[in-house]
């Protein structure tokens, strides 16, 4: 298994496998938020305007060529590094690819200067394994987006270091 960062002309290619995850590995999402989530929110053009603006890395996990799995992550703000969404191919789960997403994800993050990583999960099955990777359940958001409740992960990966705290954020001059 090979993990690098996606590059931009490879958007359209990365959402056919970013939609199948969306919508075969969140069974607590209607059909109806899953194709608003893919045609929509996260759109290629969308991902295209973030990746664009340093807003986003995409790391993508990928097996003979093929991506299999995913971590999209936003830059540093005051130390922290938010993702958004990671998934894995339902025929690739159980294989370590979502661990070691995570775990590039951190090593990506602290050679940036940063001191903690987030996420949030709305399915209860996802406790475990964040838990297993390091992840320490710091809150509930109740009736968080799209109505769903939210489970609050946060890892700490270094010491907090305020000369990073006041850099303009994503690259500006």
């Amino acid at each position: 298994m090979k993990i690098r960062k996606l590059s931009r002309p490879e958007i359209e290619k990365f959402h056919l496998v970013f939609a199948k995850v969306i919508g075969d590995g969140f069974p607590e999402y209607s059909q109806e938020l899953v194709d608003f989530i893919i045609e929509e929110d996260f759109k290629p053009g969308v991902l295209k305007e973030k990746l664009a603006k340093k807003e986003y890395t995409i790391l993508v996990a990928e097996e003979e060529g093929q991506i299999v799995g995913f971590l999209i992550f936003e830059k540093l703000y005051g130390g922290v590094s938010y993702c958004p969404w990671l998934g894995v191919l339902r025929e690739f789960w159980r294989k370590g690819i979502g661990r070691q997403l995570l775990v590039t994800w951190e090593e990506e993050i602290l050679r940036e200067g940063g001191h903690k990583l987030m996420l949030l999960t709305q399915a209860e099955k996802n406790k475990i394994f964040y838990e297993k990777c390091g992840f320490t359940q710091e809150g509930l958001e109740k009736k968080s987006w799209f109505g769903l409740d939210a489970l609050i992960f946060g890892k700490i990966i270094g010491q907090p270091n305020p000369e990073i705290f006041y850099r303009k954020p994503y690259g500006e001059n």
